[in-house]
């Protein structure tokens, strides 16, 4: 038994989670089934003003979600890599965009796409706080 205060674990069993910005704040939220109980959705009310960014990719050439694209971003803290895949819990799956936490910097340098196609897209002077919208490149 369980004598902790209540959380994420807690005293059941969960079979499945998905991850997601649900309400727009730039704070990763979850979402868990159980099971013989209802599913669940922690909403993620952390405290800070941490800056994020959001890349929400649009295949042409490449398939229409991006799914297998690799992301870098560099900003003065230093760089990050990320990919666009659905595949990130059991028994279920989490739909994009591609989330990267910013800390203190209000942008990013440089964002790097490497497209499944082979084509790279190099965008400049980002700013955070927001969902980037990426069509992929003709």
């Amino acid at each position: 038994m369980r004598t902790g205060p209540p959380g994420l674990a807690g005293d059941r069993e969960y079979r499945g989670v998905a991850f997601g910005d649900l309400d727009g704040d730039g704070r990763v939220d979850v979402v868990t089934t159980q099971i013989d109980g209802p599913g669940r959705i922690w909403m993620n009310r952390s405290p800070g003003a941490a800056h994020w960014l959001d890349i929400a990719l649009e295949g042409t050439k490449s398939n229409r979600d991006g799914i297998g694209a690799r992301i870098k971003i560099v900003t003065k803290a230093g760089a990050q890599y990320n990919h666009m895949t659905t595949s990130v819990g059991y028994a279920s799956s989490s739909d994009g965009p591609v989330h990267f936490g910013l800390g203190a910097d209000a942008k990013a340098d440089l964002v790097e796409i490497h497209w499944p196609s082979g084509i790279v897209q190099t965008l400049k002077n980002v700013r955070g706080d927001q969902v980037l919208k990426v069509k992929e490149a003709q």
